[in-house]
């Protein structure tokens, strides 16, 4: 994690800038490279202090002040690094929940397409049992033209109506979940927009 992650440079030069106005504070900020990350004084041939900026107690770099510098200068640099830090946490944590909730509206619009997916699968489940039905009402016809020698047949023929029935239940409530399935997905969808 670096700091430039979080923080727009242009942002964090005019926030140091803004600092040494108020402060009188001749500061530089640096990553955790110890890289420059603003403009600055130079601080080639000083001894120096820093504060640190941390985000989720990782350093992400520091704010860099001569150590001559005086007292109230030495605040506002600490103030700077708290200030900075407290951004960077800020941005960071909503790029997490930015991430968090495009999350969510994916794996809610995947349930949607799986919802339809399973809607259509018993549209063909339910031609299925409907021919079932015209199948078993067939072979009811044929035992009877048949006499005692189809008794069996119908009896067969009897369950399997049967079950043609149950299915057509059992399609009839799935679809019922779905349709309830389904406008709740849609009603989660329009309180995220």
């Amino acid at each position: 994690m670096i700091l430039n992650d979080y923080m727009d440079i242009k942002n964090l030069q005019e926030l140091q800038n803004s600092f040494g106005e108020f402060a009188g504070l001749e500061a530089v900020v640096v990553g955790a490279d110890g890289e420059r990350l603003t403009e600055g004084h130079d601080f080639l041939e000083e001894a120096t202090d820093s504060f640190d900026i941390v985000v989720n107690n990782e350093k992400l770099g520091a704010v860099i002040v001569a150590r001559s510098a005086d007292k109230k200068a030495k605040s506002a640099a600490k103030m700077l690094s708290t200030v900075i830090s407290q951004t960077a946490v800020m941005e960071y944590l909503s790029n997490k929940k930015t991430g968090r909730f495009d999350s969510v509206k994916d794996d809610i619009k995947k349930s949607g397409e799986l919802v339809q997916m399973i809607n259509e699968k018993t549209g063909h489940l339910k031609g299925i049992a409907k021919k079932q039905t015209i199948l078993s009402l067939n072979a009811t016809i044929e035992a009877a033209r048949s006499g005692e020698a189809g008794v069996g047949f119908a009896v067969v023929a009897k369950s399997m109506q049967d079950l043609s029935n149950q299915s057509a239940g059992i399609y009839t409530d799935i679809e019922m979940s779905v349709e309830e399935i389904t406008n709740l997905i849609n009603s989660i969808i329009e309180s995220l927009q």
